[in-house]
């Protein structure tokens, strides 16, 4: 039950609902990781041994005790190869497509003029509506610099720094800059990868606040089995990619988190290079 039900732990991530028609078009097998997955119920060696199925309960990558949370967190041999890494990208593709079309719309909406609102005699005025058109909406020429394919360069004209943020979001007109840390995290440790990362790049947005940047870091976790922080959600909300626009970017990056597992999953025991 400790096992099966550490999930009720997960207080920093957000509830993931499936609908009735993502139940129809989903693959039974995607539906079976998950649910497994979430319970921790799949066949890992350390549930077959403890079920009576085979004696060696060791990782087939590294021979250590193969948890479910080891294969897809914390395996040595999985991280050297580059597996953990590129389940991370694929995640953060995901994400940087959604601000970039968050950028795009930024640049392409104009702010629609005030509406004069007349009021009858004796009649107190309604207050007005706020709006949180968030930082995207504070300028047209946000430049948008991404960690995947080729080393990210923190730009030399705000501070010169070796850190290299997962994402790194600058407008020159307003001088803000937004940094952003994706972490993919086993669902327990999701709030632990928050603080280390934040902590991390404290150093960092004093240095541009300093050198006169409006500043923000925003640490943002994914967890393995495809179960988003809320950190991801008020880091969009930040930005001003909010209602559908926001429900629909974590469910496309949750669903991206869950499918790379999936596959380290299943390749779990394979060479990686035959990916």
């Amino acid at each position: 039950m400790r096992q099966q039900g550490a999930w009720i732990r997960w207080e920093k991530a957000v509830e993931r609902k499936v609908t009735w028609a993502e139940l129809w078009k989903a693959e039974p097998q995607r539906l079976k990781f998950l649910i497994q997955a979430v319970y921790d119920v799949l066949p890992s060696p350390s549930n077959l041994h403890i079920w009576g199925k085979v004696e060696s309960l060791a990782c087939p990558l590294c021979f250590k005790r193969g948890t479910l949370e080891h294969i897809l967190s914390c395996c040595s041999k999985a991280l050297g190869e580059g597996r953990y890494r590129w389940r991370h990208d694929q995640v953060l593709k995901a994400i940087t497509e959604a601000i970039a079309a968050g950028v795009e719309w930024a640049k392409s909406s104009r702010p629609s003029k005030q509406a004069i609102t007349f009021n009858r005699a004796g009649e107190q005025p309604r207050p007005a509506a706020k709006t949180s058109a968030g930082l995207l909406a504070t300028a047209r020429d946000w430049q948008l610099l991404v960690d995947l394919e080729q080393q990210l360069k923190f730009p030399n004209h705000i501070v010169t720094t070796t850190l290299r943020p997962d994402v790194v979001l600058f407008s020159e007109a307003s001088r803000q800059v937004v940094l952003l840390e994706l972490t993919v995290p086993w669902e327990d440790r999701l709030e632990e990868a928050f603080e280390r990362k934040l902590a991390k790049y404290e150093g960092l947005v004093s240095e541009c606040r300093q050198a006169g940047w409006r500043a923000w870091c925003l640490p943002i976790e994914v967890g393995c089995r495809g179960f988003a922080a809320r950190s991801l959600s008020r880091a969009f909300s930040l930005l001003g990619i909010d209602g559908v626009r926001r429900r629909r970017a974590i469910h496309n990056t949750t669903e991206v988190a869950e499918k790379a597992s999936r596959w380290l999953w299943l390749k779990r025991g394979d060479r990686w290079g035959a990916k």
